[in-house]
């Protein structure tokens, strides 16, 4: 059975970023695919200005024979999904709520029908926004909005990944990081097996359990336990 397109244009993404890609060619590919996607008229990604006080277009896919009205993007609640990590939904401009009216109003205007603004973010920290803009109502169709926000976090990881020998030295690292780290956890666990009279596997799970609580990862809550098993 053939994948569905959504896991098609997911996985091609995700192969991408572990090549030698080029910035802003793959946030025109991913703008491109969402618009196309959810049959927009238009689709525009957009980046907090470096004043953090506005935002900036980045790239945008225009169907044929649209012409975007670009002040839309400019205004709330683009902006504001932009500036803040918050998700816009507004299914029909004709029936907007009141807080988004005049927005709305000039969106019909210009012949469009409804919006949704995924947020880009990065450990919750706001990007930007991929904005997608349909001439008819949201609903009127199928469009998968968990796909639409992934896409949006696959454009987030991309912004945030350095040159290709930077990553394979990153990887590196965080490999032998990670085999370091699983050699403490599993000398934690012994200790708490031995301590507490229960087999390897609960070991793990109280491990698991107690880093949770305190806040921190299972690899520095066994360092401490290593450390000092009265930590426990």
């Amino acid at each position: 059975m053939n994948a569905p397109l959504p896991q098609v244009m997911i996985a091609e993404i995700t192969h991408l970023l572990t090549t030698d890609f080029d910035s802003r060619t793959l946030l025109e590919s991913i703008t491109e695919r969402t618009r196309r996607s959810f049959t927009a008229a238009w689709c525009v990604l957009l980046l907090r200005a470096t004043d953090s006080t506005g935002v900036e277009i980045v790239c945008e896919s225009v169907d044929e024979g649209f012409e975007p009205h670009r002040d839309l993007v400019h205004r709330n609640p683009v902006v504001l999904s932009a500036l803040t990590g918050s998700v816009v939904m507004i299914d029909d401009f004709e029936i907007a709520s009141p807080r988004w009216h005049a927005f709305a109003q000039s969106a019909a205007r210009s012949g469009l029908g409804a919006c949704r603004v995924f947020p880009l973010r990065l450990a919750d920290r706001p990007l930007g926004g991929l904005a997608v803009f349909t001439t008819d109502p949201w609903n009127s169709r199928p469009r998968d909005n968990a796909f639409g926000q992934s896409l949006a976090d696959l454009a987030a990881i991309a912004l945030s990944m350095s040159d290709v020998d930077g990553r394979s030295e990153a990887a590196t690292v965080a490999a032998q990081h990670i085999l370091s780290s699983r050699t403490t956890i599993e000398q934690a666990a012994g200790v708490i097996a031995e301590l507490e009279q229960i087999d390897i596997d609960s070991a793990m799970k109280v491990l698991a359990s107690r880093a949770q609580v305190r806040g921190v990862t299972v690899a520095q809550y066994s360092e401490r336990v290593v450390e000092d098993p009265e930590f426990r």
